[in-house]
């Protein structure tokens, strides 16, 4: 048995594990000094796009290769939480809102007005900003294939959209449910957001809470329409969420309480009735944030490893290693 094949084997195996076995394949180290990565992207070729939280630093890694700096954060885009890359225009887009602040000697919660960025995904010259609505905190978005953008919007309790060429956010969607109410990260709203394979199907949960729901777009000047996806448990602070190849929804569970990270898998397009199945990929993660998934369903996962932060504050150790993981969903 070759390199190749072992390496097959040993994957599948990992795979076909109980959930406990937390299928973890790969893990690619951060460069020192790199803290708290959030937002993630890929390209087609399997080049890899991280940003930092803290900072607003993106790296970019080619398959096989080092992290070099794409991006070293600026005044304008001083924290990434999310990045998704528009292929058709070579644009890498991403939220940059001051969640983090504590993270600062010295910092606050929502010192600078959060916002979106575009660059040139070559080049990592900044070529737009554009500001959420006073309010809000643009947390999550997602790329339609018109090149118009979703955003979540964590405060405001809405999914926000800018149109193809358009100069500024507008609401797409509020709900009342969407809302959350508490204390620390309990208050918390809309996180991640995914946009189906059909176009026209949005899946976004919220974070406090823990409910998902679907927004299906309304056509011919119809207004959005808004169904929450029964589960059989409320989701432990889910945050980043993507479709897999085959429709099933990917969601991240940050899991601030526990402790206890996962990446779970729930078939929230399908037709049968009651409590959709929470399928539990890997687990034992720490503080996974946010993913990107390739067409082969290649997973890879941000773990920001914000737990004891988000739990002590401002001084508690930042962690000496940060990492992306890479796994592979099961079939």
């Amino acid at each position: 048995m070759n390199c190749l094949h072992l390496i097959g084997a040993l994957t599948a195996a990992l795979l076909t594990a109980a959930p406990s076995a937390s299928p973890i394949t790969t893990r690619l180290p951060l460069p020192a000094g790199f803290t708290y990565p959030n937002g993630i992207a890929h390209a087609e070729d399997g080049t890899l796009f991280v940003g930092s939280v803290s900072n607003g630093r993106i790296l970019r890694r080619a398959p096989g290769g080092d992290w070099t700096v794409l991006f070293p954060g600026s005044k304008e885009v001083f924290a990434v939480t999310s990045l998704r890359l528009d292929v058709a225009r070579g644009l890498l887009w991403g939220t940059s809102p001051d969640a983090m602040g504590l993270l600062r000697p010295g910092g606050a919660l929502g010192r600078r007005a959060p916002r979106i960025f575009s660059m040139d995904a070559r080049t990592g010259e900044v070529r737009r900003i554009v500001a959420i609505p006073e309010g809000g905190l643009g947390n999550d978005l997602t790329v339609a294939p018109d090149g118009g953008l979703y955003v979540t919007d964590s405060t405001r309790g809405s999914v926000l959209h800018l149109r193809p060429g358009g100069e500024r956010l507008e609401t797409y969607v509020s709900d009342a449910r969407f809302l959350a109410k508490g204390a620390g990260m309990s208050s918390v709203g809309p996180a991640g957001i995914a946009l189906a394979p059909d176009g026209r199907t949005l899946a976004v949960n919220t974070y406090g809470p823990g409910r998902l729901f679907l927004v299906r777009l309304g056509s011919a000047g119809a207004p959005p329409t808004v169904s929450e996806v029964e589960l059989p448990r409320r989701l432990e602070n889910p945050d980043g969420m993507r479709f897999a190849p085959d429709g099933r929804l990917l969601v991240l569970e940050g899991a601030t309480s526990s402790g206890d990270g996962r990446v779970v898998r729930i078939d929230v397009l399908g037709t049968a009735s009651g409590p959709r199945p929470i399928e539990v990929l890997a687990s034992g993660m720490e503080s996974p944030v946010n993913l990107t998934v390739d067409a082969n369903g290649r997973l890879w996962v941000t773990e920001a490893r914000l737990r004891d932060r988000l739990l002590r504050g401002a001084e508690a150790k930042v962690p000496d290693a940060f990492w992306v993981t890479e796994l592979s969903a099961r079939k």
